[in-house]
């Protein structure tokens, strides 16, 4: 650890009751005509046909098995945005902001309210409760593809968080109120937060600089158990950028504390006309010293985009490649490939190797409306599980998509 609990804790304190005087104290009166509430909201009807699935990657005992992470069959679902709003004096604005889901498959629901957040901001500063990001990984920047670097990243927790923007350095501090299943830290010695998390990036000349902190969490699982993208390790990164000779440069290093785990690595971005390539590669010192590298080729000019990536990840190569045409009128066509050649073993009883590919096309109707109709197969035990296929992340099968949002 980098310093005791206790000193920890004053920091804490200090931080945010500083953070919480910038935005709440500079005013207490609403100013009249700046109060306001608005509404937001999409729809979603679909059908999916997942066509013949692997034992191995489905899910349940009826029939038609489920695939995993997808629907099959109809499906609907449409959620409902709240935002209120105030301006208060000396240009603190104070909101409150709530997600309902409204509606599913069960042709109606319990409305009950997600994601909500609550928040003070001025031009320099904010103070926000709820659904929000931890600070390390809103300020942190990586090198390629680092494994020390696994800052937790929120899920339906509970956050505290202050952020602050002085001199052109933004600096953020979190605090961990709850986890993902609602309950919130408490126990016999007052504890009321876990995980302090803090991070600040910024530009200093030619160069640019982040710099990250985790703390270690004092109730184990407590979190993690609830969202696998929380990670109960004390984890420290800095990384540094510049711009040189048109390329841009990333030197980064990330340490797991907790693991005795660590990763150093370099990415350079280099454009040339409509082609940006980027490269990296990080040295791992951690169980398996295994380490990681890879390059990407992107182009994009009027209609076309095409994407190939390449990753040595862990002993495992991915290879990736998206492309899409914009036709006009609204219309776009993509498609894409993925392939994984890697011996470690199978998940849901389907080898890890194999290749995943998607056809798909889109049309877009105004308003903020959209049809999307796609085919994507995958053989890839990792990719299904995860329900991503292709960079768009189709469904498995054939797939008829009406959205619209207002």
């Amino acid at each position: 650890m980098w310093c005791s609990s206790e000193k920890n804790t004053e920091i804490v304190q200090w931080i945010l009751l500083t953070t919480t005087a910038i935005v709440a104290f500079a005013g207490a009166a609403v100013a009249d005509g700046h109060a306001g509430v608005s509404f937001s909201g999409d729809f979603t009807l679909g059908f999916n046909d997942d066509g013949d699935i692997p034992a191995g990657l489905t899910t349940g005992t009826g029939s038609p098995a489920t695939q995993i992470g997808d629907n099959h069959g109809f499906y609907w679902e449409g959620d409902l945005n709240v935002t209120g709003t105030a301006a208060l004096d000396n240009g603190v604005t104070a909101a409150a902001s709530w997600e309902f889901d409204i509606v599913d498959e069960t042709n109606g629901q319990a409305i009950n309210s997600d994601g909500v957040l609550l928040s003070l901001t001025s031009d320099n500063a904010g103070l926000y409760l709820g659904d929000t990001e931890f600070a390390a990984i809103t300020q942190w920047s990586a090198a390629g593809d680092m494994e020390a670097d696994a800052f937790s990243e929120a899920d339906g927790e509970n956050v505290l968080r202050g952020d602050v923007s002085v001199a052109g350095i933004d600096a953020s501090i979190s605090l961990a109120l709850g986890n993902a299943d609602g309950a919130l830290v408490t126990d016999d010695t007052d504890e009321f937060y876990d995980q302090m998390s803090f991070g600040a990036s910024g530009d200093l000349g030619m160069f640019s600089f982040a710099v990250a902190y985790q703390e270690e969490t004092e109730f184990g699982t407590y979190f993690s158990d609830f969202n696998g993208d929380f990670t109960d390790d004390e984890i420290f990164g800095i990384s540094v950028g510049a711009a040189v000779a048109g390329a841009n440069i990333t030197v980064a290093y990330a340490s797991n504390e907790t693991a005795d785990e660590n990763s150093t690595g370099i990415q350079v971005s280099y454009p040339f006309g409509p082609i940006t390539g980027t490269v990296y590669y990080v040295a791992e010192d951690d169980g398996g010293d295994e380490d990681n590298y890879g390059a990407t080729v992107a182009y994009a000019d009027g209609p076309i985009a095409v994407t190939l990536d390449y990753d040595y990840d862990q002993g495992v190569n991915k290879v990736g490649l998206d492309g899409s045409y914009d036709l006009g009128n609204g219309f776009t066509v993509l498609a894409g490939m993925y392939d994984q050649s890697d011996d470690t073993g199978f998940t849901n009883g389907v080898s890890n190797e194999g290749t995943d590919y998607y056809v798909a096309g889109t049309y877009d109707l105004g308003g903020g409306a959209s049809v999307l109709v796609s085919y994507a197969d995958a053989e890839t035990g990792g990719a299904i599980d995860d329900d991503e296929v292709g960079g768009p992340d189709y469904q498995v099968g054939t797939t008829v998509e009406v959205s619209f949002s207002f």
